[in-house]
């Protein structure tokens, strides 16, 4: 893969990117130092790309194991809301936010690889090294625990 095809893929997944490590690092600083050493370690390592077509899950893959290295090295609780850049636009969303900040790591990554990101259980499976099954509950435990959370903030 040249640079030019790598760049190009990079910049179209760089939102997305960004997200994922938020919702790992729950902090804007770490999730930008946690995408740049991904991105670096797949430039090095772009020639174990089996199949292009996978790209996407597999930097996502590279970059989940970033932030968890980066968390171990920094110790840094989880459940800390992130200092985002955006302000949520109302109460409601910041309700929201609050109570997806809240959820375990373990269901808030799926759940976010899901409905924000629209990947498939199949590939979330994939990502995090899990049966689909698992996957698949953690996310339905995630929407149960957040429906709870926000209705009782309501």
């Amino acid at each position: 893969m040249d640079k030019e095809t790598f760049s190009t893929l990079v910049h179209e997944q760089q939102r997305q990117l960004y997200r994922i490590a938020v919702s790992y690092t729950a902090s804007s600083a770490d999730a930008e130092d946690a995408m740049q050493e991904a991105l670096l370690r797949a430039w090095k390592r772009r020639d174990t790309l089996r199949n292009p077509a996978y790209f996407g899950t597999w930097l996502n893959r590279i970059l989940i194991n970033e932030c968890k290295t980066l968390l171990r090295k920094r110790q840094l609780p989880t459940a800390d809301l992130p200092n985002l850049a955006a302000p949520p636009p109302d109460e409601q969303a910041m309700a929201l936010r609050t109570a997806l900040f809240a959820l375990p790591e373990k269901y808030r990554v799926p759940l976010v690889l899901n409905l924000l990101e629209g990947y498939t259980l199949r590939e979330i499976a994939a990502m995090l090294s899990l049966p689909v099954g698992t996957v698949k509950t953690r996310i339905a435990r995630a929407k149960q625990k957040l429906e709870q959370e926000v209705s009782v903030h309501a």
